[in-house]
């Protein structure tokens, strides 16, 4: 069955309930990768992450029965996996040294912005770069691109990397990031704007190397 033609979630979950191991593949196939980069963005490497998402798909069997359907089933999921990467990094921390910790967190220090990228009157210089608005297939090797993207989110500090996450890559609106986070929708809109200045900044850095080769 091709990705087009495979059930939507509210017609999976029945199968789920019964414990049905195809429609389980298809959940996996469908979600596998995009959990592992919001585990990523937990601050948890990439084995750390791919080991959070199978502890998740453990508790997904286990538990699917018992969902009620009162988030959609990519909200379940996203929680399940926020809850086990974020559990991962605090013990990962506890064994860090302060030495590794530091560089990190010196970015989230102060207000995260540049001066520069402000009027006078408080107002952006250029509104920060959002993902519709580049072709990043066409603009680049769209793979080079995802990879330096995806490098420069994993830097951003947790909370940046995880509502740039949930609410431009994940498309997950304000009331979802609120409930899977945490953060207000003020505190989301002014956590995004930091990281979409950053990572358009990383974008802008790739063309004009691409066009000076």
């Amino acid at each position: 069955m091709t990705a087009d033609l495979e059930p939507s979630d509210d017609l999976l979950l029945p199968r789920l309930r019964l414990g049905e191991e195809a429609a389980f593949r298809i959940l996996v196939r469908r979600y596998h990768v995009r959990l592992v980069a919001i585990a990523r963005g937990a601050h948890l490497t990439r084995e750390a992450a791919e080991e959070a998402v199978q502890e998740a798909w453990i508790a997904v069997m286990r538990n699917i029965a018992g969902f009620e359907a009162r988030s959609s089933l990519r909200t379940w999921l996203t929680g399940i996996v926020l809850n086990i990467a974020r559990k991962a990094s605090v013990s990962a921390r506890r064994t860090a040294t302060f030495a590794e910790l530091t560089p990190r967190h010196d970015e989230d220090e102060g207000s995260g912005f540049d001066a520069d990228a402000f009027l006078a009157d408080g107002h952006w210089r250029e509104a920060p770069w959002h993902w519709s608005e580049i072709d990043l297939e066409r603009g680049l090797a769209g793979r080079q691109v995802w990879q330096a993207v995806e490098a420069a989110i994993a830097a951003l500090p947790p909370d940046e990397a995880a509502v740039i996450r949930h609410r431009d890559i994940e498309g997950f609106g304000p009331r979802e990031t609120e409930e899977l986070l945490g953060l207000g929708e003020a505190r989301q809109r002014v956590l995004l704007d930091r990281a979409r200045l950053k990572i358009r900044r990383v974008f802008e850095a790739l063309t004009r190397d691409a066009a000076r080769a």
